[in-house]
Formats: C-alpha cells, sequence, structure tokens
C-alpha cells in the first residue's frame, strides 16, 4: 500500500548500472513519469561488457567486450524508446563527467558468487571496470549527470544493490553521494513488500505494453514468456541462469531520508504555537501600521493628501493581504485591532488638543477606514474551498500514480542475478 501519493518532480535522474536494469526494475515508473510528462534522464554506468548471451545468433559475442557492449548500446536504445523515449547518458561521457576532465568508460565488473552466497566482483574484474574506479571520481560523474540534467529527484538501488551485484552496490553509494551532495532528494528501488518499508509503490500495469515492448529488446539478456491471454498485464522472463521472473503490479521505493513536511501555506496548516505566533505578529505589525498613519496622515503635497492615500493603502494592503495570503480571520482581526489601538493611544497621549487626528477629511478617513476594511475583509466568504476543487483536475494525474496499488504481483525483480 502506498504511503505516500506519486509526486511528479520536473526532472528525474535514474541510475542504473547495466543496460536492462533500468527496464527491469523500474521501467514501469519511467514509463508513468514520461506520461505525466517530467523530463527523465537514465544514467547507465557501463555497458553490461561481461553479459551472457543467450540466443544462439549472438552466442558468437559472448566474451568479447567491445561487440557485446556495442550490442548493448542497441538494446538499450531500443528499450528506452519503447517505454517513451527519456533521455540517456553513460557515465564518464558527455554530460554525465565534470567538463575539466577527459571523458571515460566505466566496463563491467562482472560477478561471482561469494561464500556467504551473496555476489561480489569477480576476480578478473579489469582495471577499468567500475568497482575498480576511485569512489570519488565516480560519485563526480554522477553529480555532473545531475548537473547537466538539473534533475530534481535521483533514484537508484538500495544498498545492497537489489542482490548484491558489485556493480549495483557502487552505484547505490556513488548516486547516494552525489545527490545529497548536488542536495537533492534520493530514492532507493526495494521490493514491495520489503521488511523496512517503502515510503512509494507507483501502480505500473497502465503500462504493461511498454514495459513488455522494453523487456522484449534484451534479448542477449532474458528471454520474455509470450502473453497470456487470460491475463494480458501479467509479465515474466527467464534469466540466464534459468530462473523465472515476474514483474509486480507495483514498483516500490523508500526514501533516502524522511520527506521534509511543506512549510505551512495558510492559518490552518499551522501548529497551534504557529498560530498564536502569527496572531501575535499581525498584532505587532497593526500597531506599526497604525502608529505610522496616525502620525503621517495628515500630511499633504501641494494640495494632495498623500498622507491619507498612503495610509490608507498600507492599512488596506496589510489587512487585505493577511486575509489573502492565510486565509485567516484571526490574523485580520488582530490587524484591525492593532490599528485602532495604536491610533487611540497616540491620540489619547496627545489629549484633547492634538493635531494628530484633526476634525477633517483625513482624519476621518484614518480614524474609520482601518476598520471599515477590516470588517470587509472579515465578512468575505472563503472560496479557497473552490479554488482547490477546481485546481485539483490538472494535478489528478501525478497524485493518483501509486495511490491505487494494493499488492504486489509476482516477485520482485532485483531478487535475481543479472548483468
Amino acid at each position: 500500500m502506498s504511503k505516500a501519493s506519486a509526486t511528479r518532480p520536473e526532472r528525474v535522474l535514474l541510475v542504473h548500472a547495466h543496460p536492462d536494469d533500468e527496464t527491469l526494475s523500474s521501467g514501469g515508473t519511467i514509463a508513468t513519469l514520461l506520461e505525466l510528462g517530467a523530463e527523465v534522464t537514465v544514467l547507465t554506468a557501463t555497458r553490461g561488457e561481461r553479459g551472457e548471451m543467450l540466443t544462439p545468433a549472438l552466442a558468437p559475442l559472448a566474451g568479447n567486450g567491445p561487440r557485446v557492449a556495442a550490442h548493448r548500446e542497441t538494446e538499450i536504445r531500443a528499450a528506452l524508446a519503447a517505454l517513451g523515449g527519456p533521455a540517456h547518458l553513460w557515465l564518464g561521457g558527455p554530460g554525465a563527467r565534470p567538463t575539466d576532465l577527459p571523458e571515460r568508460r566505466y566496463s563491467d565488473s562482472g560477478m561471482q558468487w561469494g561464500p556467504d552466497g551473496r555476489a561480489v566482483a569477480a576476480d578478473d574484474a579489469p582495471a577499468d571496470s567500475l568497482t575498480a574506479a576511485d569512489l570519488g571520481e565516480v560519485v563526480d560523474d554522477v553529480r555532473a549527470a545531475i548537473r547537466s540534467t538539473m534533475a530534481d529527484a535521483v533514484v537508484s538501488y538500495a544498498d545492497d544493490g537489489g542482490y548484491g551485484h558489485p556493480d549495483h552496490v557502487r552505484v547505490h553509494h556513488a548516486a547516494r553521494y552525489a545527490a545529497r551532495a548536488e542536495d537533492v532528494p534520493f530514492s532507493m528501488i526495494v521490493d514491495p513488500d520489503s521488511a523496512e518499508g517503502t515510503d512509494l509503490t507507483i501502480d505500473v500495469l497502465p503500462v504493461r505494453a511498454k514495459v513488455r515492448a522494453a523487456v522484449e529488446q534484451y534479448r542477449s539478456q532474458v528471454t520474455v514468456d509470450p502473453v497470456d491471454p487470460a491475463d494480458p498485464t501479467a509479465l515474466s522472463w527467464v534469466m540466464p541462469h534459468g530462473v523465472r521472473q515476474h514483474a509486480p503490479a507495483v514498483e516500490a521505493f523508500r526514501h533516502d531520508a524522511p520527506p521534509v513536511a511543506p512549510a505551512p501555506e495558510t492559518y490552518a496548516d499551522m501548529s497551534p504555537a504557529g498560530k498564536v505566533t502569527s496572531v501575535v505578529v499581525a498584532l505587532v505589525l497593526g500597531l506599526l501600521a497604525g502608529g505610522l498613519g496616525t502620525i503621517t496622515h495628515q500630511q499633504t503635497l501641494g494640495a494632495f493628501p498623500v498622507g491619507m492615500v498612503l495610509t490608507t493603502l498600507i492599512a488596506a494592503g496589510l489587512t487585505v493581504g493577511v486575509r489573502l495570503l492565510y486565509r485567516s480571520r484571526a490574523m485580520v482581526a488582530a490587524v484591525g485591532i492593532g490599528i485602532i489601538v495604536a491610533t487611540q493611544v497616540l491620540v489619547s497621549v496627545g489629549g484633547q488638543s492634538s493635531p494628530l487626528v484633526l476634525a477633517n477629511t483625513a482624519g476621518y478617513v484614518w480614524t474609520f477606514g482601518p476598520a471599515v476594511i477590516a470588517m470587509l475583509a472579515l465578512a468575505w466568504p472563503d472560496l479557497s474551498g473552490i479554488r482547490a476543487g477546481t485546481g485539483a483536475g490538472a494535478g489528478d494525474g501525478a497524485s493518483a500514480v501509486g495511490s491505487k496499488a494494493t499488492g504486489v504481483a509476482g516477485s520482485s525483480r532485483s531478487s535475481q542475478p543479472h548483468e
């Protein structure tokens, strides 16, 4: 069950280790975000040079890193086009490399099973492999990608890389550090049934056809099962080691840190202490406006009553502005009371002969004008509900993503090894 509605950042950067990872672990999210109008960029760290070649036609490529890389470049281009055409960058290449450094390519580290049953780097990982590279250099490249894409959010694997593949783990750390350094939110792809919980689930069934078309491009890596006439939304494939995986109905994410609560936008959003503070501040502003207006409302510029006009505009702007911005009658009342109290106190101090408020037009306007303005501001109805209802339609598409996710179909795609 989704714990948060899916917001739609304008620009999202998804960081993955090899071609196919972006589709198998987050293809539904990529397609969904693109349909919502977001600018999505996929950053791929390696070209999967050590991936297996499953079909007889491709078998001769196995073990030939450059030829495998060239083929997998064609696969990822086709897969991304099937998902809707996100932008694509290679780690260390244009857009994902500091401009003062020469471009470089990170190669696939390969993997083997460690004594604890987890994937570890292969003993023969090449010197130019991702895991052999300095982590600081990799982080700098991801930071360059964040800056070049102006990403509002970064997404990658959880700290175990899904199943322990060393390239996945390295990508997680690099993306996480880079996002923190660039002060951009970072979210991790997790199993929807994760024991640690999820912060967001996205219903990916509506884009299942796009994901299927994308997965089918990776013939060197997986064998996709035919469409099941009884359940067209079902999607499964067989991995190189023979394990069948099923695409879940939702893709799940956990945020690196709890989302920062949005700042209160209206008086109703404030905490009790915030409401008290806002009323006190409004009262102080009213006192200041009242004092200033009482002293200056009689000023003229030739025959023009500049003091009366300016002080009335100040009182009206303050009162109406508070009402519009905070939709608070309490704050309007505080401003009005502050103006009246300041005026009366100053008049009382001056006595009956006080020159501050005279029995003329300016004096009458200043005496009664702020009170009338405050009463009008207090009286008009609160139309925020109508405004919210009108504007809700425009954001329904974005806010609905993941809101109806009620379960997971099949196992997590990150639970089995692939490159």
